[in-house]
């Protein structure tokens, strides 16, 4: 029986013909399975379908008529005839608005006549080019792709759909994501604003603090040689002498029988400078004092209102005033850019303990400059 098929049509509604096998009818002999027609493809055949691509068969052009994931129609533009039966390496190129998609599979001939219309079938279905036509073949019948003048454009989605439960893990996901870059951003934004408040309102000055006994200090009042020193001495007695530069001898007394600390460095046959201190004399041991050398500028801050404290090397941090003496006008008035100033704190803030700590002074003013 046979039956009439054009290879240029997608495939008949009815099933493909399949193979027919006799037994054989007598013991000398059996009869032949009939021939499979040279267009037929599989018993798993794709339809054909209409999509605007070229092919090239071994330097042959063929305008592609329809196409499937197991055969190529197509109609001769140029050449001639390549046998049926023989294999070649294909060039299938679908033409997008802006690029091409180039297809290298290998197929065999298996009918073409003398106009021009070949029919091609994929020796390996299953080969490298099949994702790629796959997913062409595809998205044409989803109805993505809009030809228009042998020219492929892509109307479908960019990116596959998600599953529901995917994309709600995703969206959950991407919210916590969001939220956590919130709280991050305004922790960082807190932290800038807290440093760049702290710098503006707070600043430190540079010489450190002395925590002291205070005490009488007694100091050569002028340049000289120290001929004799007795710190042991009683109330009225001389408590030690200076040949001064001028020729004169300097004597200086004991105002009190208090304690007395000498200078290190300070013994007899010492030279001595205008100003340089000698001793100390301690009328009450319990009187704690903090001086330093603080700047112009820090002076003004403090005069003006500015919080000053004390932060002693063990964390504490101690309110303090800050109290110019003459020394501190008199240097000012020289133009030195540090002041010698005494600074006061609570009674009862500094201890005898204390005596010997380092500290920084602590300039602050409030956020408005109050």
């Amino acid at each position: 029986m046979s039956k009439n098929y054009n290879p240029g049509e997608a495939s008949p509604l009815e099933p493909a013909p399949q193979p027919v096998h006799r037994e054989p009818q007598s013991p000398s002999g059996a009869t032949q399975s009939q021939p499979l027609p040279v267009d037929f493809g599989y018993d798993d055949e794709h339809p054909l379908l209409k999509i605007p691509y070229s092919v090239t068969v071994a330097g042959q052009r063929y305008a592609g008529d329809s196409i499937s994931l197991m055969q190529i129609h197509a109609q001769a533009t140029e050449g001639g005839m390549l046998g049926n039966g023989t294999r070649h390496i294909a060039i299938i190129n679908f033409a997008f608005e802006s690029f091409v998609l180039s297809l290298h599979p290998e197929v065999m001939v298996i009918s073409e006549d003398v106009q021009g219309k070949s029919v091609f079938q994929f020796t390996d279905p299953t080969g490298g080019h099949l994702p790629q036509l796959r997913y062409i073949v595809n998205s044409h019948i989803g109805g993505d792709f809009v030809s228009v003048d042998g020219m492929i454009s892509y109307t479908g989605p960019s990116a596959p759909k998600k599953p529901k439960g995917e994309a709600r893990g995703h969206s959950l996901m991407n919210r916590v994501r969001s939220l956590g870059v919130a709280a991050l951003s305004v922790l960082l934004i807190v932290v800038a604003g807290s440093v760049l408040l702290q710098r503006y309102s707070t600043s430190y000055e540079m010489h450190p603090v002395f925590v002291e006994r205070a005490g009488q200090k007694m100091r050569a009042t002028a340049a000289g040689q120290i001929s004799y020193l007795n710190p042991n001495a009683a109330k009225g007695e001389v408590l030690y002498s200076v040949n001064a530069n001028t020729g004169n001898v300097l004597n200086f007394t004991m105002p009190c029988d208090c304690e007395v600390v000498v200078t290190k460095g300070i013994s007899d046959g010492t030279t001595v400078l205008q100003t340089d201190l000698i001793l100390t004399i301690y009328v009450n041991t319990s009187l704690i004092r903090a001086q330093t050398l603080m700047s112009i500028e820090g002076l003004n801050r403090a005069m003006n209102g500015d919080q000053v404290h004390m932060d002693l090397n063990d964390g504490r941090s101690i309110p303090v005033e800050v109290i110019a003496s003459e020394a501190t006008t008199a240097a000012s008035l020289r133009g030195d850019v540090f002041v010698p100033v005494e600074l006061v704190s609570e009674e009862g803030a500094l201890t005898t303990k204390d005596i010997g700590k380092s500290a920084r002074l602590r300039l602050s003013k409030g956020l408005l400059g109050l």
